[in-house]
């Protein structure tokens, strides 16, 4: 049993070791002239990943057969990542398919903003500008790219004012116009949620752990009922104080008591059979940092400013809906079949709540010492 635990344990340090694949953001600005429109266009992107091929459907960078060449990437200076970009310039950029109704619109490549080598254990984030115009008489466009590179966050400005926000799916075509506000409330809705609960199921490892140590408590519901009311107060608050800038705290120092919370919570689960009095607050305090990490992500993708309101809401739905299923996979694998077992505490939470700890100690190394 404990060797199985411990392979385990060495699979899931190794996808820590990666990063998590978000999708890239594309900032669009348009500037309406007399008989033209012109735009600049900005792609915030892993371009490491883009440059190594790794390929979209896998949630983290490890799973990857290319994963060793992203690794030597990520090691390069700017100047040399840029090297590598442009080498393959040409093909990325033939692979941005920006349309109106007459066909291709040109546009060239007018910088790469490549940040310089920082800490490894995070993703680093490129922008790629490009400028181009088009007849104003074609107010009707499209945008896409190729599903090699994975989803897509297009956000599209003129005079200041938000167009259009879609996340788009690897393959989705983003279709708006010019001359109207194009956002949709039930699309906007759909969008959200989904971001929400992918970043829970399947990217949010550490936060499907936080909440698996929480069912390994009890077998009981009212337990489990306390604590998830707790966790998801405490997360709506702080996602809501994080996207509005009301709360402000450097992920160098969220991210690691992320992970302490995981080994805390777990380390709980092996010395105290039922819930304390304590620890419905202690998951309060901690869903407060699990919300700030919720809101570093919202804040990185953006949300449509027309449902400023709408788009926070949604993501949180999505959030909940993640946790729930989290929460009914977990009944389903174990509390449905086993709950009623004497032996259910020895030989499942206990070793469970153990190699949990063990997995949010090692994060907590990880994100300090890194």
């Amino acid at each position: 049993m404990f060797i199985r635990l411990l392979f385990f344990f060495l699979i899931i340090s190794q996808f820590a070791l990666g990063h998590e694949l978000k999708p890239a953001v594309a900032n669009l600005e348009l500037i309406p002239q007399s008989t033209s429109t012109n735009f600049v266009l900005k792609i915030q992107l892993n371009l490491e990943s883009v440059i190594a091929g790794i390929e979209p459907n896998h949630e983290n960078t490890k799973q990857s057969a290319n994963s060793d060449k992203y690794d030597q990437l990520r090691k390069l200076t700017a100047d040399q990542l840029n090297e590598e970009f442009q080498s393959m310039k040409q093909v990325f950029l033939s692979n941005i398919s920006f349309l109106h109704q007459d066909g291709r619109i040109k546009f060239v490549n007018e910088a790469v903003n490549i940040k310089p080598v920082g800490d490894l254990n995070l993703a680093r984030e490129t922008e790629v500008v490009l400028t181009g115009s088009f007849p104003s008489t074609n107010n009707k466009l499209n945008f896409n790219w190729s599903p090699s590179y994975g989803a897509i966050i297009l956000r599209v400005n003129q005079n200041n004012t938000d167009l259009f926000t879609k996340y788009l799916k690897t393959g989705d075509v983003g279709k708006f116009s010019t001359n109207s506000n194009n956002q949709d409330f039930l699309d906007v809705v759909k969008d959200y949620i989904i971001i929400g609960f992918q970043h829970i199921v399947p990217k949010g490892l550490d936060h499907i752990l936080f909440v698996v140590g929480l069912f390994l408590l009890s077998t009981k519901l009212k337990p489990l009922i306390w604590q998830i009311s707790a966790f998801t107060l405490a997360h709506t608050l702080t996602i809501f104080l994080g996207v509005l800038q009301i709360v402000k705290i450097s992920p160098t120092i969220v991210e690691p008591i992320i992970a302490i919370s995981i080994s805390y919570i777990a380390i709980e689960n092996i010395f105290f059979k039922e819930l304390t009095k304590w620890r419905p607050v202690v998951v309060f305090v901690f869903g407060l940092l699990h919300g700030l990490g919720f809101a570093g992500i919202l804040n990185e993708i953006g949300v449509a400013e027309s449902y400023f309101i709408t788009s926070l809401i949604s993501f949180n739905v999505g959030v909940e809906l993640g946790q729930l299923t989290v929460i009914a996979i977990c009944f389903g694998l174990l509390g449905f079949w086993f709950r009623s077992k004497s032996w259910y505490r020895a030989y499942l939470t206990n070793p469970l709540s153990g190699l949990i700890a063990a997995i949010g100690f090692f994060w907590f190394i990880q994100r300090v010492a890194f």
